[in-house]
């Protein structure tokens, strides 16, 4: 896969040998048969280049002198690639017609085999290979012999393991391990009294480097151990050697050193291993196993007997955890950073000894330094090791709250911390290292949403699919499988096990702009810096302003070379100067300005010369318009102008798109007849149906290639028949088709629109439905008929019948419900009993203004979510009456559920009575321990 692939490693010469590949092929012979030789031979020498840079991305310290031929040749490629591109989009220009299809190497067959006709193009391709050769050249006679590099490399892994400073760590300098280690301690014992006490337990503890995952399970090993017959911990490197792993343990459980011949083969020691164990109870901890196969030789040594033994092992990976874990659900422990209390005490600890001695002038910058640490102890630990070594002045206190963490300075503990993520970072594959490493271009904390960084991944050349593979899917794997790797966190996990999006932690952020900075590979910029050292020596590949402030003027220092840029991003209020120049970048493919609140009106108006441009996000700007040009982005993967409330109508020229995949446009938006053309249109929202022409609605019908769409259906005045039959016509056609995620938005405002059976077919497709009705009697019969129907949202004015809501309730594939009842018949509150369900794993419920009740009754257990929306008046009235919301039927809930107060209207006094009546259900009802913690007020949101 790497071959192909733009990736911070290799930089643009997987993805340049492909393109050049192509250009010596048969099928481009007669057109370029001028230089074919040239090319061949530029090939080749790419090839040792790329050999040569695939060999240095493994290796974690190379010597400065490799770091220069790295990064020359990197750089090389990326400008390569520039002027064959160049040529591509010369060739589109000139061209009568866009070739057919949606790009790749037939495109590129397609543009060669033009040139037989145009002398001109000819030589100037002829011209620029040359010079690309000279390029070459010269690369290549300053540095000559590149397989002979690596001799001045070193890696960290030759280094001494950092991880024994925690194991040997005194006990006196140990902060927050008592509430994590009491806790692992009890699911260490879980079942006593039963005769799964007896049975051998695996316990996994699991989280990202520098958690302090190898002092947590050193803690409990210390306190616990005693209580066994004998006992051994041993730590897992990367590239484990299993015989002196086991041999370890061997030693440690015998006492006795060199417990195995030096020439034992791994089957005789866990032979002895057993037989040891046979008859006795053991403590065995495994420190940081990387891979389920390590684990796997060595679970055979460890006898399954009943005699209470305990095995706990750490690790950075999820799906490590839960295969190597025993099957119950309190297996796994997911270690959470330190609080605020814990983090301040372990950071004045080490420098002043304790917080009291801190002078009160450090007091504010210390919090900022804290809250950039994020709760890590080994972020504290090396931060407040570089302070403590210092000055203790508050403008070098600043520097370090300013700079990029721990990579500030150098101590033996910011070795360390550098080092323990190295190790994370090298154990990706390459192509996840840069998806990774991309993140640098968001700012701090920011949440970041799953389709759009995929997207963005893929418009990048970071994603590259076999024929047949959806780059989509590979992108949520990549995504996915950071997350499982413990390196990104997981943000609003939804009912198919896919998370929204995701966060980076501040230290691994600061690690990877680290990594970025050395590499080239992204740059950032925030609006209170002037510049950044070192970047006008390079070109800029990919660039983001992160702006803070709505007063500050934000502008690119004028040293930076963006000539070559790829990716523009802009975060947070920008000014239009930011814009006016963008179309001087000739290599663009990535332009983001997702939430720029100043960016208006017909500000994109010289986005159509962007010809390279792949991405296109202008979501939630001020928008009114998109350039009548746009038809010049030819190669544009993506556009996103969701929620750009001012954006009325989109130009015909979109419609020429050739190689447009996905269209995201704010409900409302007319859009323009000719949309069949876009033949390679994969993902199509939010389109509003009244707003639609019937000729749009019978187009609809020939994106045969959809596999999204989302579409809103108001009561339609005028010929509604009309209408339904083509949009029923063409959903229809789409469904036999290629169709997987249809969502519905259906609003009726009158309960005449919903007297008679719905219209609306029962397709395959159709899995989200949002509704909005006066009633949902006749609807809900339609509902039960769908499939596969797997979210439903529901908002009901007035009338809702309990046969109803049994009725949703008997929907056998919905994961995830929520509903939402106006209750303006002043009736009073009203019960009504939530049961069925057998699926579900979210919902939530919402009543106002009079407070209509839920109660869940005994089939939801496999719900993991629950929201509850409370008026005060009338949960306070049920309550009285003895009303129980049925939390003890909930026993796979997973997030605690918690209330929504509506206060609007409400005394003060019923806000506190509502609040104490749902602690004391809540305390009432709770079975399991993971529950307790919901009578801490804070888990009640006004």
């Amino acid at each position: 896969m790497t071959e192909f692939v733009v990736s911070a490693s290799t930089g643009a010469m997987g993805s340049l040998l492909s393109k050049l590949a192509t250009m010596i092929s048969d099928e481009c012979k007669a057109a370029l048969k001028d230089v074919r030789g040239d090319i061949k031979e530029l090939k080749k020498e790419l090839e040792h280049m790329h050999a040569f840079l695939l060999d240095m991305a493994d290796v974690e310290d190379p010597d400065e002198q490799t770091k220069l031929r790295i990064r020359d040749v990197r750089e090389l490629s990326y400008d390569i690639e520039d002027n064959i591109d160049k040529f591509m989009v010369h060739l589109d220009r000139e061209a009568e017609s866009s070739p057919k299809g949606r790009g790749g190497f037939k495109v590129l067959v397609d543009k060669c085999k033009k040139l037989t006709s145009d002398i001109k193009i000819r030589r100037q391709i002829a011209k620029e290979v040359r010079d690309i050769k000279n390029q070459i050249k010269e690369t290549s006679e300053r540095y000559s012999r590149y397989s002979t590099a690596s001799a001045g490399c070193s890696t960290r892994n030759a280094v001494v393991d950092t991880r024994v400073l925690a194991v040997f760590k005194d006990a006196s300098e140990l902060v927050g391990l008592d509430g994590p280690g009491d806790e692992l301690i009890r699911l260490l014992k879980s079942g006593e009294g039963g005769d799964s006490a007896y049975q051998l337990q695996v316990i996994s503890i699991v989280g990202f480097g520098g958690l302090g995952k190898t002092t947590l399970a050193n803690h409990v090993y210390n306190k616990l151990g005693e209580n066994f017959d004998c006992r051994a911990f041993v730590s897992i490197s990367r590239n484990p050697d299993i015989t002196k792993i086991l041999s370890s343990v061997l030693s440690q459980i015998s006492n006795q050193k060199n417990a195995t011949g030096p020439a034992a083969e791994v089957h005789e020691i866990i032979k002895e291993i057993r037989e040891f164990l046979k008859h006795k109870s053991y403590f065995i901890v495994v420190d940081d196993i990387w891979d389920v196969q390590a684990w796997k030789i060595m679970e055979c040594a460890f006898a399954k007997s009943s005699l209470g033994s305990r095995i706990m092992i750490t690790t950075r990976k999820m799906d490590v955890a839960k295969t190597c874990s025993s099957p119950h659900e309190d297996s796994v422990y997911n270690i959470k950073p330190l609080s605020d209390v814990d983090s301040k005490k372990l950071f004045f600890k080490r420098i002043f000894g304790c917080e009291e001695k801190c002078p009160s002038e450090l007091r504010e910058v210390s919090d900022g330094i804290l809250r950039k640490c994020g709760g890590l102890p080994l972020a504290i630990i090396a931060i407040s090791s570089l302070l403590a070594t210092g000055q203790r002045k508050e403008n070098q206190w600043e520097r370090v709250r300013r700079s990029l963490g721990f990579a500030f300075g150098k101590s033996s503990e910011v070795d360390g911390m550098r080092g323990i993520l190295s190790l994370s970072y090298f154990d990706l594959p390459h192509y996840l290292r840069s998806c990774l490493m991309y993140l640098t271009l968001f700012p701090e904390d920011y949440e970041i949403e799953r389709p759009r960084l995929v997207h963005r991944w893929i418009a990048e050349g970071f994603i590259c699919g076999q024929d047949g593979h959806d780059l989509v899917e590979l992108g949520d794997m990549y995504f996915h499988e950071l997350i499982n790797r413990s390196l990104v966190q997981p943000v609003d996990i939804g009912y198919d096990g896919k998370a929204w999006g995701c966060r980076v932690h501040d230290t691994i952020l600061d690690f990877l702009i680290h990594k970025s900075t050395e590499e080239n590979f992204c740059t950032t910029l925030l609006s209170n810096q002037s510049e950044l050292p070192g970047v006008q020596e390079t070109k800029v590949r990919r660039f983001s302003l992160i702006e803070y402030g709505s007063e500050e003027k934000s502008n690119m220092s004028p040293r930076m070379n963006t000539s070559h840029l790829r990716s523009y991003s802009i975060f947070g209020r920008s000014s239009k100067q930011l814009l006016s120049f963008i179309s001087d970048f000739n290599y663009l493919r990535v332009l983001d300005i997702e939430g720029c609140p100043t960016i208006e009106g017909d500000d994109l108006i010289n986005i159509g010369r962007l010809y390279q441009l792949r991405y296109l996000n202008a979501s939630k700007t001020g928008i009114t318009s998109l350039p009548k040009n746009i038809e010049g982005l030819q190669y544009l993967d993506t556009l996103n102008a969701r929620y750009c409330r001012r954006l009325r109508k989109i130009p015909e020229s979109v419609t020429r798109l050739k190689q447009l995949v996905r269209l995201i446009l704010p409900y409302g938006t007319i859009l323009p007849e000719g949309i069949g053309k876009l033949k390679n249109l994969q993902e199509l929202g939010d389109i509003y149906v009244p707003k639609c022409s019937l000729n749009f609605l019978q187009e609809l019908g020939e994106l045969t290639n959809l596999r999204n769409l989302s579409i809103g259906l108001d009561t339609i005045e005028g010929d509604k028949a009309c209408y339904m039959e083509k949009l029923v016509s063409s959903l229809c056609k789409l469904d036999a088709c290629n169709l997987r995620d249809l969502s519905l938005v259906l609003a009726f405002h009158r309960c005449d629109d919903v007297e008679g059976d719905i219209v609306f077919p029962a397709l395959s497709s159709i899995r989200k439905v949002w509704l909005s009705s006066p009633r949902i009697c006749k609807i809900s019969k339609w509902l039960l008929s769908l499939v596969n129907l797997e979210y439903l949202n529901i908002y009901v004015d007035n009338v809702i019948e309990q046969q109803d809501i049994e009725l949703i309730g008997s929907i056998p594939t919905l994961l995830d419900f929520t509903m939402t009842v106006h209750n303006t018949c002043n009736a009073g509150p009203e019960v009504f009993i939530i049961r069925g369900f057998q699926q579900l794993q979210r919902f939530s419920f919402r009543s106002d203004p009079t407070g209509l009740m839920v109660q869940v009754g005994g089939d939801m257990s496999t719900l993991k979510d629950l929201k509850l929306e409370i008026h005060p008046p009338a949960f306070n009235s049920a309550v009285v009456g003895g009303f129980d919301f049925g939390i003890q039927h909930l026993s796979y809930l997973r997030v605690s559920p918690y209330s929504l107060i509506n206060c609007e209207g409400v005394m003060a006094s019923d806000v506190m009575a509502a609040e104490r009546a749902f602690k004391s259900l809540v305390e009432t009802n709770v079975l399991n321990d993971r529950l307790r913690h919901l009578a801490d007020p804070s888990s009640i949101t006004h």
